[in-house]
């Protein structure tokens, strides 16, 4: 059986981030003995200061949504499996590379402030009170050009303290994984399956009422050292290299344990007073509000109740979940049973895009060959009436002794 999904603690890069010198030597004896040699310089430079959007592959919360969160760490996925392990900013630790982003959840109103600044502005520039390494703690190379924008989050120092992980826990917080991809749609399965992922140290706030704006910040850690704040600083410059917001919201009741609770009151089976073969299958009476507004009360039983099944259904092409509906006539309500199971087997087929696209194309095909039937018919009879009217100009009695 193949694997679904593999986790890996972290994936090395072949060649980390920096400037490389390749030296090629080649010795030949004849006609003499000569050596000829070649030196290269090259830079392996990576995003520093900035991640375009389409190297992340997924975020978890995704950008701008609203839900109760106050459970979750939120996480990014990216395309590349082996970015957070690119640069480093200390010595391994236990022969496990520190990464050098972390994962930061800001909720609103923690005195955070957000800008866009030019790199070349951001290196060059020291404000009083704000801490940011300089360029000589820097990689000496990077993609970004020092005309290039990018996003900046300054914390205050204890808002700092307060939500950046510690070294030792940064190798926990980032790990590599392999994904089988054949039951995805063709446009993920085409990858190799390898991805990286960033998951936040913090649970994300969430509050009564009206949902908490947080943003989550992938931030850069290079040059940062031990992460430590020199003394007399008020305020950390963080790059953030991406970053979106969500919104939670504590709403009353709306948890796993409630909703787990709230399916076992919703199953209960048809009461003693009601017929006993529907108690014995399983049905229960359910709240069932038709697609023209009415309001009444019809049975439904679970997909996985077991029960001797001595139903005689119509096997037909029912092209609706409505098709599917059942007439109880003893006790004058419907049975749903089934028009609900045709319901979830229809969404999960068009939640998958692979398989709804070949529905919808399925669905064209069989229009376009419609389209040509009746098309070709309609030739068919044209070229018919045609030859009874040419026979009639001719003088021929084209109608079979009965002219028109």
């Amino acid at each position: 059986m193949e694997e679904e999904m593999k986790f890996i603690s972290y994936i090395k890069p072949s060649l980390p981030n920096g400037t490389y010198t390749i030296r090629a030597v080649q010795s030949v004896t004849s006609p003499e003995n000569c050596e000829f040699e070649e030196q290269k310089t090259f830079d392996i430079a990576g995003h520093a200061f900035h991640l375009p959007a389409e190297e992340v592959f997924s975020t978890c919360p995704a950008d701008n949504e609203t839900g109760e969160f106050g459970d979750m760490l939120p996480f990014v996925v990216l395309d590349n499996r082996t970015f957070p392990w690119e640069n480093s900013i200390c010595p391994e630790k236990n022969g496990v590379p520190v990464p050098w982003v972390a994962l930061l959840v800001i909720s609103e109103g923690e005195g955070a402030e957000e800008k866009d600044i030019q790199v070349g502005e951001l290196l060059g520039k020291t404000e009083e009170g704000v801490y940011y390494p300089d360029r000589a703690k820097l990689p000496g190379v990077f993609a970004e050009k020092e005309t290039d924008t990018c996003h900046v989050v300054d914390l205050p120092t204890k808002l700092y303290g307060e939500v950046m992980p510690s070294m030792d826990d940064l190798p926990y917080l980032c790990h590599a994984r392999r994904v089988n991809l054949k039951r995805t749609e063709d446009s993920v399965c085409a990858r190799d399956g390898f991805f990286s992922v960033v998951c936040g140290n913090r649970f994300i706030p969430s509050k009564d009422g009206t949902p908490a704006k947080s943003t989550v910040h992938l931030v850069s850690l290079l040059g940062m050292g031990d992460l430590t704040v020199p003394a007399g600083c008020k305020k950390v410059r963080l790059v953030s290299l991406y970053h979106w917001d969500v919104f939670s919201q504590k709403k009353s009741g709306e948890n796993f344990a409630a909703l787990i609770r709230g399916l076992q009151e919703n199953c209960g089976i048809i009461c003693d007073s009601m017929d006993t073969d529907l108690k014995r299958q399983g049905y229960s009476v359910k709240r069932h509000m038709t697609r023209t507004g009415e309001q009444t009360y019809s049975l439904y039983r679970p997909p996985l109740v077991p029960f001797l099944d001595t139903e005689t259904l119509e096997m037909g092409n029912k092209h609706t979940a409505d098709g599917r509906l059942i007439y109880d006539r003893e006790n004058g309500i419907f049975d749903v049973t089934y028009a609900a199971a045709w319901q979830l087997g229809r969404m999960l087929a068009l939640s998958r895009p692979a398989d709804a696209e070949k529905i919808a194309q399925f669905r064209k095909t069989q229009k376009f060959r419609q389209h040509q039937s009746s098309l070709k018919a309609s030739m068919d009879f044209q070229k018919i009436d045609m030859e009874k009217v040419a026979g009639f100009l001719a003088g021929k009695n084209v109608w079979g002794g009965r002219w028109p």
